[in-house]
């Protein structure tokens, strides 16, 4: 009993992100590839629990940017704080398949 309870706990506060089906269709793009896609909006996400905080809130971003209608999203700025946690923002964009 006290081992599983242990187990949720652990799991819990780990807190992982996952992509969504959608999330994972979203491309991160460069800026010189963003000629020609349709601003959608600003993304703004902060992961700060788990051992990979930048990729857990990268993987919130994608998951943003696909609710939001988008296929790409431009980072402007991913930051990583060991007492915070981490952040990323950028933009969702909609761009013609290539």
């Amino acid at each position: 009993m006290k081992k599983s309870v242990f187990v949720i706990l652990c799991v819990t506060l780990i807190g992982c992100a996952n992509l969504t089906e959608d999330g994972a269709k979203v491309r991160v793009i460069s800026a010189p590839e963003k000629q020609g896609c349709t601003y959608l909006k600003l993304i703004t996400v902060r992961a700060s629990l788990g051992p990979d905080k930048t990729g857990q809130a990268l993987k919130l971003a994608l998951n943003e940017t696909a609710a939001a209608g988008g296929n790409s999203f431009l980072p402007i700025n991913i930051n990583q704080d060991w007492f915070d946690g981490a952040s990323a923002s950028g933009e969702a964009l909609k761009c013609s398949p290539k």
